[in-house]
């Protein structure tokens, strides 16, 4: 789906009011139904005390709906309205509703004590994404007060209370930080960026039933991957296909004590539908490879230590290189000589390959076009230089991509696919659990089975990050994440497999 900035999504709601014929008070009523529902089944049955934190918006007037929801259900529920001179139509209304219903309402300002207990859930819908510039400093002993009265949680309406979905956010923001977020339709840029963890732990989509073409006419260049979308990506399987239909690839690293990468890049490749993989590394890596994965070939490099011969790469359909390839001066020319020597070539470059590259005075000049990169976080800063935000990483990357032709992968949660066509996607599947070493190395191997069974390069890219994180998702519910190995991640893409087909 499209992700939208805070104008269009402002536009996408007026939208879906004239189309679907209903009022904005309608349109809040079903949001805050929507957002009630999500919280009752996140807290499973729980009988907490709400306290609900609303502002003078719309994003006030949901709080305050759900409030009279939550109320209607026989919870607890203590409001706190902030004191302004003026509020929204729809949150007037709800403030109405609420007084007929003998339920009272704390009026607060931001030198006023408030006062909740630890055995209540905090709900905020102070400020939601309408927001632009900073708040004022003065909100930071209103959010101190709440934070440090150590509710059960801490859960937000669409954003948290201070948070700028559509701008980087200095360290120093007030911002009321979220234990979990209910964002409505759309995920907002701002959470899916590696700096939002400051303020929010996690969150989820709330669907609300929003215009579906309305919102895929805007222009964006961000998207988020979808389930149904990579479904529609996968290819089907003829009864009459052989190895050879499912490509031939080549995982092409390795040196002594990381031979481990080949063989988890080797690993995936065949768990992801490889015909024939065939690894290329040092002597040392022969009888690793072919006892670990003996379903794979295996070709080694004359040096017993390290690769320091080129191979011929016509045979295969596509290469994944740099994976625990060590740095070796013989080793860094035969990678550039692999990459500038062969420009139709479809390549995956991973690992050192990326820290050979960005010792390069011009290290996009010998990347062929359509090549997938996967740096993490430091392999990218090395390649591109800093960058003062998330906003600004994300730019400079779409800038070299579209430049050079070529798809780089950010890997971390949420993975930034950054496609030649400068289209970014964020990826909606991953735990933490997959920070593990070799994890790379797995998806890897994943996006470069993929290319050599015939998709591109931006459908590998979409699909490869798609797969490798359900499949760590269907890992962590059979082994705890802080157990999970690489491995485990390609002994589940079968599981993945079953998952994205049913």
């Amino acid at each position: 789906m499209k992700i939208l900035n805070s104008g269009q999504i402002k536009i996408l709601d007026q939208e879906t009011i004239a189309i679907q014929n209903i009022s904005s008070w309608q349109l809040m009523e079903r949001a805050s139904e929507a957002v009630t529902n999500a919280i009752l089944d996140k807290i499973k049955g729980q009988q907490p005390t709400f306290s609900i934190f609303c502002g003078k918006g719309n994003n006030g007037g949901d709080g305050l709906a759900i409030a009279r929801i939550l109320f209607r259900k026989n919870f607890e529920v203590n409001i706190f309205l902030h004191q302004a001179e003026q509020y929204s139509k729809e949150n007037l209304e709800n403030q109405k509703r609420l007084k007929n219903m003998g339920i009272n309402v704390t009026v607060f300002n931001e030198s006023t004590t408030i006062d909740i207990h630890e055995s209540t859930i905090v709900i905020d819908a102070l400020f939601g994404n309408g927001l632009h510039t900073p708040l004022d400093q003065k909100w930071k002993t209103i959010f101190q007060q709440i934070t440090d009265s150590s509710p059960l949680s801490i859960f937000a309406v669409d954003l948290p209370s201070g948070f700028m979905a559509d701008r980087a956010m200095d360290e120093d923001y007030p911002c009321l930080k979220a234990d979990h977020v209910f964002t409505f339709e759309i995920p907002k840029t701002g959470l899916l960026f590696p700096t939002s963890q400051k303020w929010l732990n996690d969150f989820s989509i709330v669907k609300i039933e929003l215009d579906k073409n309305i919102r895929e006419s805007f222009d964006s260049f961000y998207y988020f991957i979808e389930k149904r979308m990579m479904k529609k990506l996968l290819k089907p399987a003829s009864k009459f296909s052989h190895k050879g239909t499912f490509g031939h690839i080549l995982i092409m690293g390795g040196s002594y004590g990381k031979i481990g990468a080949t063989v988890l890049s080797s690993l995936a490749a065949l768990k992801t539908g490889s015909g024939l993989v065939t690894a290329y590394l040092p002597k040392c890596g022969y009888n690793i490879i072919q006892n670990s994965v003996t379903e794979a070939m295996c070709i080694t490099d004359p040096n017993e230590e390290y690769l320091s011969k080129a191979p011929d790469l016509n045979t295969y359909q596509a290469i994944a290189i740099g994976m625990g390839v060590g740095q070796h001066k013989e080793t860094e020319k035969i990678i550039l000589k692999c990459l500038k020597d062969n420009p139709n070539q479809h390549f995956v470059i991973d690992a050192d390959a990326l820290n050979i590259l960005s010792k390069q005075k011009k290290p996009f000049q010998y990347i062929p076009k359509n090549s997938i990169l996967t740096p993490h976080p430091k392999e990218l800063q090395r390649l591109i230089g800093d960058w003062k935000d998330d906003f600004e990483k994300i730019e400079k990357v779409r800038a070299i991509a579209i430049k050079y032709e070529i798809n780089i992968l950010i890997k971390g949660a949420y993975t930034a696919s950054i496609l030649s066509d400068g289209n970014c996607y964020f990826n909606s599947t991953g735990n933490w659990g997959m920070a593990t070493a070799g994890s790379g190395d797995t998806l890897s191997g994943i996006l470069v089975s993929l290319i050599g069974q015939g998709y591109s390069s931006h459908e590998a890219c979409l699909l490869g990050t798609y797969l490798h994180g359900l499949a760590g998702d269907l890992a962590s519910e059979k082994i705890h994440p802080h157990s999970l190995v690489a491995s485990d991640i390609s002994n589940f893409i079968s599981t993945a497999y079953f998952d994205l087909t049913k």
